[in-house]
């Protein structure tokens, strides 16, 4: 079979683009001493095929003789942990799909009159993480009667998902690439991110990542929007652990006093770490992994017992269900109901409107029957 030689630089490149190196993708395309005429650039055309395919590059890139320039969306990289993984195709391309949710949805909002949402930015850094968790709270209608009404963690995320839709924030939760099952997203490389805009503004959060973390996730993407930050985040493990006067500290701050008030966490804290760990998590319908973050914050626990809350608590989301539930989840349930309220009053094409939630024309006639007293 006919050998092809490709730019080393090329593949390494392409490599990146999944947070590998060239010889661990060699490793995946070929064995043996194939590896060695692999990382030269000598392929097949067979071999230069899995490597778009393992990759998610365009076949016709890995021909080049240097790397493409591409254009990738802007979003402050604000990760905290030490040396992350690259943020690759997947990552991107999530991306690309929640803009363009919020693109269309903004024209939605343009062509109805919306008025601007007044706390984005309405705060910074400067200002006291308590002050600025009080207003999110305030705004947003979060108080312990909400708390009271859920009866476990999950009910507690999708109660807190609502609020922040209910005032004007589009949340998204999806452990895949659209609705591609094959394509998980990587929590090494992010957490969530946050798209500040003063109309439309938008969170997702990693839905791979452990459930005992959505919540915190959420509450931190959300801090970000009251100071006007967009950016990429993650959660440090204890050994990243940095607290320090940055939009991430800040933000973590808030996302804290948010779900666990110092005060009213200061009051339950009795009896043996376990015990009060145990107690708090009941009451703030939060996971011991955000009640140990707090404890550790305010000297309550040492580092050791935080880390060993932390190694307990993260097992791996996954994107199962019922697929009409799932749908307005990953999409946003506020966006899902536009497009569909809009598609059955024939202001966006069926097909457009299933295109952009990365579902079938069908799904989007049976979401509307499934749910058509929300579109009367």
């Amino acid at each position: 079979m006919d050998t092809l030689n490709i730019s080393p630089a090329l593949l390494d490149w392409a490599a990146s683009q999944i947070g590998k190196s060239l010889e661990d993708l060699a490793s995946l395309v070929v064995s043996g001493k194939g590896i060695d005429r692999f990382v030269v650039g000598e392929l097949t055309v067979r071999q230069l095929e899995k490597v778009a395919k393992v990759t998610h590059t365009p076949f016709g890139y890995l021909l080049l003789d240097t790397p493409p320039s591409i254009a990738k969306p802007r979003l402050p990289d604000m990760r905290q942990v030490v040396s992350p993984d690259p943020l690759g195709p997947d990552f991107f391309e999530v991306l690309d799909d929640v803009i363009a949710k919020q693109n269309w949805y903004l024209d939605y909002l343009h062509d109805i009159g919306a008025d601007p949402l007044p706390f984005i930015g309405k705060y910074s850094t400067s200002d006291d993480p308590c002050l600025v968790a009080k207003h999110i709270t305030e705004t947003a209608g979060i108080d312990f009667a909400l708390k009271k009404s859920c009866a476990n963690q999950s009910e507690y995320f999708r109660a807190l998902s609502e609020s922040f839709e209910s005032i004007g924030i589009l949340v998204f939760k999806n452990s895949i690439v659209k609705s591609n099952s094959r394509r998980g997203l990587s929590v090494s490389e992010f957490r969530g991110f946050a798209i500040c805009d003063e109309y439309a503004p938008a969170v997702f959060i990693n839905g791979k990542d452990a459930e005992a973390a959505w919540i915190f996730t959420l509450a931190h993407e959300v801090a970000h929007l009251w100071i006007g930050e967009s950016g990429v985040s993650d959660i440090p493990s204890p050994k990243d652990f940095r607290p320090g006067k940055n939009v991430e500290s800040f933000c973590n701050s808030v996302a804290a006093e948010m779900l666990v008030p110092k005060d009213e966490f200061l009051s339950l804290w009795a009896g043996s770490e376990i015990e009060a760990i145990d107690r708090a998590s009941r009451h703030f319908k939060v996971s011991k992994l955000v009640v140990g973050r707090r404890a550790f914050e305010l000297g309550k626990i040492s580092r050791s017992a935080y880390s060993q809350l932390y190694a307990l608590s993260y097992k791996s989301g996954g994107s199962g269900g019922n697929p009409y539930a799932t749908i307005p989840v990953r999409n946003s349930k506020k966006v899902t109901n536009a497009l569909v309220k809009s598609a059955m009053e024939g202001s966006i094409l069926i097909r457009d409107a299933a295109r952009l939630l990365n579902i079938t024309p069908d799904t989007v006639t049976n979401l509307y029957k499934k749910n058509i007293r929300a579109y009367a």
